[in-house]
């Protein structure tokens, strides 16, 4: 925790401690902060946005380049700033959530919660890619099955938070299932799409609950901090190497590419854009079109074929 206000580090650790958490460490000098990482890397960082001579970006800069690649570490931010820009410039920098001062308990604790849960996810899978990738030449069935499992659940987190029954990520692996199958794809491609296609939306895990979870139509700004949920789920399961988790990155990072380059967040067009991202960007339309949203009534099927039609050259 880094704040230069005492009585808000105290305030927040008081807070940690009531709520069961026991080893919270608190610097109100900033610089103090990289010579504590290089031995110690801690499960959040709760980082003050204003401080004097070395401001919370600059921590949060230092904290990433001292991070290994395959590291999810959960920053807070905190700030007595409210304005969307601070927001964003936070989130860009590596921030995964952010609090706007003055700060009520209970509000702390439920960011707190949600962003050790992640991080905790994020533990988990680390170690499911490291058991897998020990044992590949004696994986048995019982340990396979146990690692798509996990797979699944995984990739049922994300809709949790916004979609109570967790049901759109099942559907999603087996609609692109069927199209790769309708494509005359490799059984081994039909498969692969099953299994990385539930993981396309993990990065929601990390976008806050104010915009996730908002009723109606996002801001510009908002709108690209939901953007970044494509960036953030393929940094999440960068590293693997089973072909799963190299596909479910794939996936992640491109399905919300348009077929006209006008999609995000690399403008990738036409075939440059993975295949197996393109099934899953149908797949994902066309279950959103389906069913109901809090902004809209589901569609009949022949009429979600038909908006897909419609947009063939252009979103697909």
């Amino acid at each position: 925790m880094v704040d230069d206000e005492l009585s808000v580090v105290r305030f927040l650790s008081r807070a940690l401690n009531e709520a069961g958490y026991l080893r919270v460490r608190g610097f109100t000098d900033p610089a103090e902060v990289s010579p504590y990482l290089d031995s110690t890397t801690p499960d959040l960082v709760v980082l003050d946005l204003c401080m004097p001579g070395k401001d919370g970006f600059e921590v949060l800069s230092d904290i990433s380049r001292r991070l290994p690649r395959d590291t999810f570490l959960p920053i807070l931010m905190v700030s007595g700033m409210d304005d969307l820009e601070s927001k964003l410039r936070a989130i860009r920098a590596g921030a995964k959530d952010f609090l706007s001062k003055p700060i009520v308990a209970q509000e702390f604790l439920v960011h707190v919660y949600s962003l050790l849960d992640t991080r905790f996810l994020s533990l988990r899978l680390n170690e499911t890619r490291s058991g897998l990738q020990g044992v590949v030449q004696r994986e048995t069935m019982e340990l396979r099955q146990a690692h798509l499992e996990t797979l699944e659940r995984l990739g049922r987190v994300a809709e949790i938070r916004d979609d109570v029954t967790g049901q759109h990520t099942n559907r999603i692996g087996r609609l692109s299932a069927l199209m790769a199958q309708e494509l005359h794809l490799s059984q081994e491609d039909v498969e692969l799409v099953l299994r990385a296609a539930p993981l396309h939306d993990i990065g929601k895990i990390a976008i806050a609950d104010k915009i996730l979870l908002k009723d109606g139509i996002f801001g510009p700004e908002e709108r690209e901090i939901m953007q970044e949920h494509v960036s953030l789920g393929a940094e999440l399961l960068s590293g693997g190497r089973s072909e799963i988790m190299q596909t479910a990155e794939q996936i992640a990072l491109c399905h919300h590419e348009r077929w006209d380059g006008q999609g995000y967040p690399q403008g990738l067009a036409g075939e440059d854009i993975p295949l197996l991202a393109r099934i899953v960007a149908v797949a994902d339309t066309f279950d959103a079109l389906t069913h109901v949203r809090p902004y809209k009534e589901a569609w009949t099927v022949p009429e979600a074929i038909a908006e897909i039609r419609r947009e063939r050259g252009w979103q697909f």
